[in-house]
């Protein structure tokens, strides 16, 4: 009897530890993913960098932003572009704040 019972206790300790040795390895996935995350917003941020500083970008991006708090999406834009690179840029801008990256300009230091 006695030995039944250390061998049942070895077995439930040996059973403990390798489901806790299989567990650990997935407490690692989430942060792949995060870093996944990161680098695909990183990529979205530099696929149009030449839109950052046009008008119509962070106008777009506003309104963008704007309607993603609001949950509800415009239609129509009625903007008076001067050129077909600016409207690209208000779509793009606007699609970024939808998403909910809203864009923060950086400021210069003075000094």
């Amino acid at each position: 009897m006695r030995k039944q019972i250390q061998t049942l206790a070895i077995t439930t300790a040996l059973a403990i530890g390798a489901s806790a040795l299989s567990v650990t390895p997935a407490l690692a996935i989430p942060a792949a993913q995060d870093q996944d995350h990161h680098d695909q917003y990183q990529k979205e941020q530099i696929e149009h960098p030449e839109y950052v500083n046009n008008q119509f970008y962070q106008l777009g991006n506003k309104e963008g932003y704007e309607d993603h708090k609001k949950n509800l999406q415009r239609t129509n834009h009625n903007h008076n572009y001067k050129n077909d690179e600016d409207k690209k840029a208000h779509g793009y801008g606007y699609q970024q704040g939808w998403k909910g990256k809203e864009y923060h300009q950086e400021h210069p230091d003075p000094h």
